[in-house]
């Protein structure tokens, strides 16, 4: 069946929109206690150690103010430390907890996926992985 570039767009943002609530969904608790908004937190501070939270809120398309109750939620359960910094300016860095709990959450999302793709061909997931990451990458 041929299709115009615009129901490829629609079928696109469905497919968007159904992800979204898929992943929230199942991402309620990615494992026990932790939420896919403190996994993708952690993600983030994993990837840019030092990174402060106003540009974790950017990262995470998040207001600062939630992303600075979320974080401070991280901090007291010992996931993620603040260094010390100049007033609101502290830099961010997972514990070693933090690292250990992220490194199951991420195993678990990999499972997950694989899950998922393990009918797919390798081309297949490879080429969805590139073209995921080419629309991450526009601005």
């Amino acid at each position: 069946m041929v299709t115009s570039p615009t129901d490829d767009i629609d079928r696109i943002v469905r497919a968007f929109t159904r992800f979204s609530r898929r992943t929230r969904g199942e991402g309620r608790e990615v494992q026990p206690g932790l939420t896919y908004v403190d996994f993708s937190l952690l993600r983030i501070v994993a990837n840019e150690p030092g990174i402060l939270a106003g540009v974790v809120a950017g990262e995470a398309y998040i207001d600062k103010s939630t992303a600075s109750r979320q974080l401070t939620s991280l901090v007291e359960r010992g996931l993620v430390r603040r260094a010390d910094g100049s007033g609101r300016r502290m830099p961010l860095y997972l514990t070693d907890e933090g690292l250990a709990v992220l490194e199951i959450a991420e195993k678990a999302q990999r499972e997950t996926v694989a899950g998922r793709t393990e009918d797919w061909s390798d081309t297949e997931r490879a080429t969805f992985a590139e073209l995921l990451d080419r629309y991450n990458a526009a601005p």
